[in-house]
């Protein structure tokens, strides 16, 4: 089989690093996460959720907060604020926002839309990542 990771969580749960998985640092686990970490800070992953995102746009407008579907590919320093936000203790709340602004930045910024503006991701119902 490939070296494919994924990670699900649900809003009720923690928010987890893209390929983390499995018990504590002594575990038989620990060198497959230490590869599957650096392969995500090296190369990026694929963040697959669904949750209610947009930005403040006036009524009607395509862009307006709504629960969607969204696969989308983000970099490998998206993982490593991720990582170094859980190693120094940040909880769901805080990786949460660094996923709704590398969200923003790669969903609407990419076509040169909503610079500036403030992203709303909320309500999320899961989250998957894949990597590799």
């Amino acid at each position: 089989m490939g070296d494919k990771e994924v990670r699900s969580t649900s809003s009720a749960g923690s928010a987890a690093c893209p390929g983390d998985r499995g018990s504590g640092p002594g575990s038989v686990a620990a060198p497959v996460r230490a590869r599957r970490r650096a392969q995500a800070e090296a190369e990026g992953f694929v963040f697959h959720t669904r949750a209610r995102f947009g930005f403040a746009a006036p009524a009607g407008s395509s862009d307006d907060p709504r629960v969607r579907w969204i696969t989308q590919d983000l970099p490998g320093e998206v993982a490593r604020e991720l990582f170094a936000a859980r190693d120094a203790g940040a909880g769901e709340q805080q990786q949460t926002v660094i996923l709704a602004r590398a969200l923003g930045h790669a969903y609407f910024r990419e076509w040169g839309r909503a610079h500036g503006l403030h992203i709303a991701f909320s309500d999320i119902e899961f989250a998957d990542f894949s990597i590799g």
